[in-house]
């Protein structure tokens, strides 16, 4: 039993929609403007010269890089995101370009990313969608559950079954190929 219905049923429904309406009708309106209220005073405190603008906004594009970036070049960005800034170009498209090369910046390499990406996804089409409607279809169970190949006619069981464990293999070998390897020699290694 959710809290909800427990309280209705404490309470009754005049005390429980009394209570609602004190939340919704003022608590909720009243947390809302107070939260407008502390960021309009928030903002009023901001330095609000252009010189003071300029810095903050290349301090929030700084920290979309990682540390260890900004680190070694943070000071060239940030003369250059100055020097383009004044220039008149510090428009979305600078804040794109931005957006585009700090995720470059954070992720080195896509193969990586999607050899991460396939490492935790091939279990899905691989095991619960391949291997164990499989085992299901030759033992003669019955049991549909949440498996694809169960919900759809006979003749279409098997290509189903056969394209769900071939789908998580291939990410599976894609994962394998595309992860980098890392031994227990190069772990140790400081110079590498």
């Amino acid at each position: 039993m959710s809290l909800v219905e427990r309280l209705y049923q404490r309470w009754g429904f005049w005390r429980f929609a009394l209570l609602s309406l004190v939340f919704w009708g003022v608590l909720w309106p009243v947390g809302s403007a107070w939260l407008v209220v502390a960021a309009i005073g928030r903002y009023r405190q901001l330095d609000k010269s252009p010189a003071a603008r300029t810095s903050r906004r290349i301090d929030r594009y700084l920290s979309w890089y990682p540390a260890p970036w900004r680190e070694r070049y943070g000071e060239e960005l940030e003369q250059l995101l100055r020097d383009t800034i004044h220039g008149g170009h510090g428009g979305i498209r600078l804040t794109l370009n931005i957006a585009r090369e700090s995720a470059a910046a954070r992720y080195p390499s896509t193969g990586s990313t999607v050899g991460a990406l396939c490492w935790s996804l091939c279990w899905i089409p691989l095991i619960p969608q391949g291997v164990v409607p499989l085992v299901l279809k030759l033992t003669g169970a019955s049991t549909r559950s949440w498996f694809l190949a169960t919900y759809l006619p006979a003749p279409l069981q098997w290509p189903v079954i056969a394209a769900m464990v071939a789908a998580g293999l291939t990410m599976l070998f894609t994962a394998a190929r595309l992860l980098p390897v890392h031994s227990s020699r190069t772990a140790c290694d400081p110079t590498q």
